[in-house]
């Protein structure tokens, strides 16, 4: 070996590189969510199951725990699951048998509960080992094809034993019990329906492969929710949650007035919204009757005694009569019986849970196997599709069941012809099966079966009936090749089992839907003039009449005035903070004018490091400018900054690094609007080639800044005395820049231009 062909031991040698941390984290994160989505969360389109349920139906079943049987302890049931099928916790596996047979969680109950097995109220199942469990009769939609073909099967997770990867479900269980779960990236929340209105809505899609989704509402016009209840939401609503998969409807409790003695009378709630117990809305009641001191606060808040006023005003009393008798009976009785009936009740609807939203969101694992949103639409077709594919493999389960026995019954009836050569064939031969086979031309099944017959089944008696059995059995073997061969008389036959379980399993819908307005109750208010006083800081507070003097209202030390403004009690006061976001506070509720004021940031929830900047208060039409630092503005009214939440709403879309600095009123007059930057450049356009923006958004540019350090500094609306630059001229000295129309002529030119230098030497400050 050469000195060159000598290693070099010392040469850094490359590891043997495998997947970076990243990679490897990636990956075992994804293989995760899989598994939680399509192994614990999501439901089956097909079967309408989670696992978890599956599991717990078919290991029912395999312990013979129909709907006749005797239940057994849901212990027992809950080991057998946990030790064939489902390695995961007990509690885990029984929550969810518990959830089955709940008559008011699931439209249609799989599992008939002996026992303690919660309530509405949010009471929990008792423990396992006091409970009992047997499947119901409607459990049989989904198991009692189970053993003829119809689904795959695959190992347990130790292999030891087989289990369903679907169940045949003969109707659409995932539309008739729902289902609701959290996975990783994906929910679902999938509301009840009729039996009887999916039957017919599966079958139409049977029939008609083209179906719209409007002959579908037709059918099926939305959710059936097992406590019943109201659904308040317009067709129209319910269609588009339908085909777009995701939405919310509205729904509200039913109740009836019941007449007493002397002229009184009381409201009675026999039927809760979907969801809700009567246990929440006695918590509801309580807590509107005897509200407690928010977080952070000293004292209740304007809205909570104004509400507890309201409540007390109406409501007497309330009591809970729910039991035996009735599922749902809650009481209300009125103050006094002059009260409105329909006051009394739009009172209840706005404040309590007796009129609530139900979210819709239709994700399931579709036939494919693969999670998503679906239509409604999607749902049905593609559960058709499953139910041909069961019945189709249904069919040659039984084809090639009929087939076997009508062989050897042909075998049979090749015997009893030849009895007497058959008997000394078996009695001469050493070999009795093959000689069989030579001397009759059968088959090795048919000579096995013929050993192995009684000489009792060789009468008379017995031929005659082989050959009824065969006569049968070819006739039903002929109908199922006819079914095989004729897709038409595959999707008749369908039909028809959709129709017969419909009729067997049916029931009436419980669930009213009637489209009514969402209930809004407001606290009456006077309308009366008032003037909104804003400081500095933020301090709110409203003094009664118009035309006081601004320089009469006192303010903490370091507080000044920030404006006044006249407005009325029926008006709001908006407000912008640094990060663009708006709030409002109706003018009635602020706190008189006799002290210093409330901040109004106690009577918001506002965001971490936001501040509010610029205030104003006046009537909803009231149109507004809207700038930026860096010069985006736009028009706007007053409503649009208006939110229902005490969280506020994101009204203006900021670049990095800019914030308002402008929220004034429009005069109705206004034609001219004039910019002023900080540099000192001045630009007057009209006021109608700045866009109006109902809903806030990010505007369009009204000057061109100079450079990063420059800024929009105030706009005003021309008016016909022209206008004022205030500022500071020398030393620091407060100066005035008096300007007529003509004066502004120079400075006219289009929006987003540079504009003009002021000719006085100022230094602008804003525009009077």
């Amino acid at each position: 070996m050469s000195k060159n062909d000598t290693p070099d031991l010392f040469a850094s040698q490359a590891p043997d590189e495998g997947p970076s941390l990243a990679d490897f984290a990636e990956r075992a994160y994804l293989d995760y969510a899989v598994s939680v989505v399509k192994g614990r969360a999501l439901p089956d389109l097909c079967d309408g199951m989670k696992p978890v349920q599956r599991r717990i139906l078919y290991a029912m079943d395999r312990m013979g725990l129909a709907g006749s049987a005797k239940p057994v302890k849901s212990a027992r049931v809950v080991g057998d699951v946990l030790g064939k099928f489902h390695p995961h916790g007990d509690q885990s596996a029984y929550d969810a048998l518990v959830r089955l047979a709940q008559g008011f969680t699931v439209r249609y109950p799989l599992i008939d509960g002996q026992g303690n097995f919660g309530s509405r109220d949010g009471d929990g199942a008792a423990a396992m080992r006091y409970t009992e469990a047997r499947l119901t009769r409607f459990a049989d939609l989904l198991l009692s094809e189970i053993d003829e073909g119809t689904v795959d099967f695959g190992p347990n997770y130790d292999g030891s034993f087989e289990e369903p990867l679907r169940l045949p479900a003969r109707l659409p269980v995932c539309l008739l019990n729902g289902a609701s779960g959290i996975a990783v990236g994906m929910a679902t929340e999938i509301p009840p329906h009729n039996l009887r209105e999916v039957a017919a809505a599966a079958i139409a899609v049977l029939e008609q492969p083209t179906l719209t989704a409007d002959a579908l509402m037709q059918l099926l016009p939305g959710p059936d929710f097992p406590g019943g209840g109201q659904i308040i939401s317009s067709p129209e609503e319910i269609a588009a949650a339908y085909s777009s998969s995701r939405g919310s409807l509205k729904v509200r409790a039913r109740w009836v007035f019941e007449d007493l003695a002397r002229g009184q009378w009381q409201l009675v709630v026999t039927q809760l919204a979907h969801g809700v117990s009567a246990q929440r809305v006695l918590e509801e009641i309580e807590e509107l009757t005897n509200p407690k001191v928010k977080a952070g606060k000293k004292s209740l808040t304007p809205e909570q005694q104004q509400t507890k006023q309201l409540v007390l005003g109406l409501l007497e009393s309330v009591r809970d009569e729910s039991g035996k008798d009735a599922e749902v009976r809650l009481v209300f009785e009125p103050r006094s019986s002059r009260i409105d009936r329909q006051e009394f009740s739009r009172m209840l609807l706005a404040h309590t849970s007796l009129e609530a939203s139900v979210s819709v969101n239709l994700v399931a694992v579709d036939a494919m196997g693969r999670p998503r949103s679906l239509s409604l639409l999607e749902m049905l077709s593609q559960w058709v599709d499953f139910r041909i594919q069961t019945v189709r493999r249904r069919s040659q389960h039984r084809l090639d069941q009929a087939s076997r026995r009508i062989h050897i019954l042909e075998g049979r009836s090749i015997a009893l012809l030849h009895i007497d050569a058959v008997i000394a064939v078996i009695r001469e031969s050493d070999e009795p099966k093959p000689a069989l086979i030579e001397r009759f031309a059968l088959s090795e099944i048919q000579a096995e079966d013929i050993l192995e017959i009684r000489l009792r089944q060789l009468a008379r008696l017995e031929a005659l009936k082989i050959e009824r059995e065969l006569a049968e059995l070819r006739e039903k073997a002929d109908k199922l090749r006819h079914l095989l061969e004729n897709e038409k008389a595959l999707r008749k036959a369908v039909g028809k089992e959709i129709a017969e379980d419909a009729k067997t399993y049916g029931d009436d819908r419980r669930t009213l839907i009637k489209a009514e307005s969402r209930t809004t109750l407001e606290i009456p208010v006077l309308d009366e003039p008032v003037t909104v006083v804003v400081s500095t800081n933020g301090w709110v507070r409203a003094r009664q009449g118009h035309g006081h003097d601004p320089l009469g209202f006192s303010f903490k030390t370091g507080d000044g005035l920030y404006g006044t403004f006249e407005c009325r009690t029926t008006d709001s006061l908006v407000a912008l903070s640094n990060s663009g976001r708006s709030f409002s506070v109706p003018v009635s509720s602020l706190p008189g004018a006799r002290g210093d004021g409330a901040p109004m940031t106690t009577m918001l929830d506002m965001e971490a490091g936001g501040q509010l900047v610029h205030f104003v208060a006046a009537s909803a039409q009231t149109p507004l400018l809207v700038a930026t630092e860096k010069g985006q503005g736009f028009v706007t009214r007053l409503e649009g900054l208006v939110g229902r939440n005490r969280s506020g709403k994101q009204f203006m879309t900021l670049d990095e690094g800019d914030h308002p600095v402008l929220l004034k009123p429009l005069p109705a007059e206004a034609g001219a609007l004039a910019v002023l930057s900080a540099k000192g450049r001045l630009l007057v356009f009209g006021l109608d080639e700045v866009k109006t923006l109902a809903s806030g958004g990010r505007g369009v540019s009204l000057i061109e800044l100079e450079g990063p350090s420059d800024s929009l500094l105030d706009a005003a609306l021309v008016g016909d005395e022209g206008l004022r630059v205030l500022g500071e001229g020398r030393a620091g000295k407060p100066q005035e820049l008096s300007m007529s129309r003509n004066d502004l002529l120079v400075y006219v030119s289009k929006r987003a231009r540079k504009g003009r230098a002021l000719e006085h030497k100022i230094k602008p400050r804003r525009l009077g």
